[in-house]
């Protein structure tokens, strides 16, 4: 059923995504577009799920431009099982499978501990990890029911591995989703099916940059904690889709559980 010694492949082989299905959430900007755009120069098929479908649309009108590679704009809820089930079956009816599936949706705010509401705290978590969990198991299922495998990608955060100031909720989700994928990796792994996680340090996206516009002291805090990286860089959202792209394809096909930071040495510090 799977080919495990593939070292006779070329690379190009290896890194390609040919005839291969991909969603990815979120992806209609930042991070997730430039991640659905890389699985999609790689060969993938790429569903742009988000929940602003004009977005999502007008993403996937690009890349297929751009790559003439179809792809499709779907609205996604990713709070909302019955919608993450619409689009698990939307894919598997439609295009008749899912090989790869990114977990990149989610949201982030600075709140200290003591100013975290409940309703904070319930609306972060249902989207960032009890969302992913809902992916994750919707996109297992029919993986393992086309009996062809496949790779689940949870995009967390350097947050996931150490901690942060002002953003308890945050962490612990992403805390949670690490475990998560590696609870996947150890049941689905007989089945064919592989779970990574990227935790990314922090990227230059349209999210960022609205943090740093609205609050002085955001920006100082970001400005100062880029020039600490040993790479005196933030991330742009490309560093994150190049390492999505190698845990999807061949070239990582004996990863699963693993974390992967790509964080500018953030994690050395």
């Amino acid at each position: 059923m799977y080919t495990y010694d593939v070292h006779e492949k070329v690379l190009s082989d290896l890194i390609s995504l040919n005839d291969r299905v991909a969603i990815v959430t979120g992806g209609a900007q930042g991070i997730g577009y430039a991640i659905a755009e890389r699985l999609a120069e790689a060969g993938a098929e790429v569903i742009i799920a988000d929940l602003d479908a004009n977005k999502a649309g007008q993403s996937a009108k690009n890349i297929t431009q751009k790559y003439d590679r179809k792809a499709h704009g779907y609205q996604l809820d990713v709070s909302d099982a019955n919608s993450i089930i619409s689009l698990a079956d939307y894919a598997k009816n439609t295009l008749g499978r899912i090989d790869i599936w990114v977990n990149n949706a989610g949201i982030y705010n600075f709140l200290g501990v003591l100013d975290i509401e409940d309703g904070d705290w319930d609306k972060l978590m249902n989207l960032n990890l009890r969302g992913s969990f809902m992916a994750c198991r919707e996109a297992a299922k029919r993986m393992i029911d086309t009996d062809q495998g496949g790779v689940i990608i949870n995009i967390l955060s350097t947050a996931a591995l150490k901690t942060s100031g002002n953003a308890a909720h945050y962490v612990a989700s992403k805390h949670g989703l690490a475990g998560l994928t590696k609870s996947l990796a150890v049941e689905l792994g007989k089945q064919g099916v592989r779970a990574l996680a990227v935790a990314p340090t922090l990227v230059d996206t349209p999210g960022v940059e609205k943090l740093k516009a609205n609050d002085p002291n955001v920006k100082e805090q970001l400005d100062r904690f880029e020039q600490q990286l040993p790479l005196r860089r933030m991330a742009v959202p490309d560093d994150i889709a190049r390492t999505v792209l190698f845990c999807a394809s061949d070239l990582a096909m004996y990863l699963t559980g693993t974390v992967i930071a790509v964080d500018g040495g953030e994690t050395a510090l």
